[in-house]
């Protein structure tokens, strides 16, 4: 049994961090996504930048060099006192001159003999001697920013190295093999294609910085447990993601528990919240306002499948769409053509939907009813009349956090809950919805966490593998023009 105990408490360990980890990478493509085009600018400034510093920082340099051998000194023996040079070159004196000419330099010997010779007065190139290995030739180089005047200073040090270092190897003669010559062109490069890829490497780097930053400085409600601690409220259900794989067209994509194309995973969630939020409500609450800090987080998705979930139970449900500017209930469920019409008044008007087992009751709306729709003692007739009517009365309303119709509504409803999507929204923007709330007197039930990632519930996650799609909220006149300078846009369910 212990063993068990193990296996199961590392396995579940093991999807803990499989769901964190997906979550980061989320957040890190949410973040390439997002900054994709900072992302590309600070690569390609980067880039130009260290080309222009390869212009701006370039100095050239240019090397001249001679190559020759030594040629020593013999006095004839005729005694005729005529000076004569053999042609004996030999390896061992070039190494030496290579060799001892470091400390000639050192010296200064070299130096002071060359800036004589030129008259100035520190050399404007260095000098550098080497012996050719495996050959008794000598190599002479010297380098400068300057092509004439480090010429110059080659040609005065092979004139005058000799007679400076014949204390050391006795007379000598350099004889010269290859010229040197005055360079055209630097012997370096600016290295513009090397300084470009370097740049090119900074900018990745700096994005996956910014990017790295952008997602763990990211406050957005993740896990049960940030429900609890970031908002103080608490999680009643958990639903995950729901992608459909197939692209016909012609496939089912509602999100609804009817629908197998959702899968059993969201279907049993449904479930586990429809009891969690029946258990949580006394026999007097029956009305339940559904709402969300911002849209797109699937508050229509989450009160139209709790209401077909109640029906299961064999409840009388109604469904009100209460969003009066984005009315987005009766398309989440287009698909039921048939159904029948009445109403409470000339206000509203209540279709039954029999292949679901719910009821669906929206608003006529016009510029002339706007106000008495929303008003508060409108809603609170309707909503009683309503509670006589039917087991449970499920509102879907705006988010709270844009419009004050959910705050107006909560203050006469039995109950509230906050749907919000996994690390979407900023937690400082639920908090002011649920302050909103809050300031009505409004009982808040909890919250739903939607669209989790795979992991374990305990923490907020459940295993799920799929996505959600939602209904769109843009930002325009609204179309009767009651005074809102914001709607909301086409429906995306």
């Amino acid at each position: 049994m212990a063993e068990k105990e193990l296996t199961t408490q590392l396995n579940n360990e093991k999807q803990k961090s499989e769901g964190l980890i997906e979550i980061y990478a989320s957040d890190i493509w949410r973040g390439f996504l997002k900054l994709w085009w900072i992302c590309i600018l600070i690569t390609i400034i980067c880039s130009l930048a260290m080309i222009a510093f390869s212009f701006i920082s370039f100095k050239p340099v240019y090397k001249v060099s001679a190559t020759f051998t030594v040629q020593t000194q013999d006095i004839s023996a005729s005694g005729t006192g005529i000076t004569s040079y053999s042609y004996y070159y030999n390896r061992s004196t070039a190494e030496q001159l290579s060799n001892t000419f470091p400390y000639i330099l050192e010296s200064n010997l070299l130096q002071s003999a060359v800036c004589e010779d030129l008259g100035i007065e520190s050399l404007p190139a260095s000098i550098t001697a080497t012996s050719v290995e495996g050959t008794n030739m000598f190599t002479m180089q010297a380098v400068g920013r300057d092509p004439q005047s480090t010429y110059n200073v080659l040609i005065s040090a092979m004139e005058n190295y000799p007679s400076v270092a014949e204390y050391v190897i006795g007379s000598s003669k350099l004889v010269m093999i290859s010229e040197p010559v005055i360079p055209d062109t630097p012997s370096n490069s600016r290295g513009t294609v090397r300084n470009a890829v370097l740049g090119f490497l900074i900018g990745i780097i700096l994005s996956c910085g910014i990017i790295a930053f952008y997602a763990i400085a990211r406050d957005t409600i993740r896990t049960k447990k940030d429900i609890q601690e970031k908002i103080n409220q608490n999680c009643i259900g958990i639903l995950p993601k729901v992608t459909f794989k197939k692209y016909n067209k012609e496939v089912d994509r509602s999100i609804l528990i009817d629908n197998p194309l959702t899968g059993d995973s969201f279907m049993e969630t449904v479930r586990q919240l429809r009891n969690s939020i029946v258990s949580e409500l006394d026999e007097m609450s029956k009305t339940i306002l559904f709402t969300s800090a911002s849209p797109e987080e699937g508050k229509t998705t989450v009160s139209t499948n709790l209401a077909i979930a109640l029906a299961k139970m064999e409840k009388s449900v109604v469904l009100v769409d209460a969003d009066i500017r984005n009315t987005s209930v009766e398309k989440s469920i287009i698909k039921y053509e048939k159904y029948n019409k009445s109403g409470l008044d000339s206000y509203s008007q209540i279709k039954n939907v029999p292949d679901l087992g719910i009821n669906i009751m929206t608003f006529t709306v016009t510029e002339d009813n706007m106000w008495k729709v929303i008003n508060t003692e409108y809603l609170e007739k309707i909503i009683e009349d309503l509670k006589q009517k039917y087991d449970y009365v499920i509102i879907d309303a705006p988010p709270c956090a844009l419009v004050s119709d959910p705050i107006t509504i909560a203050g006469v409803v039995d109950t509230t809950i906050l749907v919000i999507k996994q690390d979407t929204v900023r937690t400082t923007r639920i908090k002011y919805a649920i302050d909103s709330l809050q300031s009505v007197n409004a009982n808040i039930l909890g919250c739903v966490l939607n669209s989790a990632a795979s992991g374990i519930m305990g923490y907020g996650y459940y295993y799920g593998g799929y996505g959600y799609a939602y209904n769109r909220y843009g930002y325009k006149k609204y179309g009767y023009g009651y005074g809102y300078k914001y709607g909301y846009g086409k429906n995306r369910f």
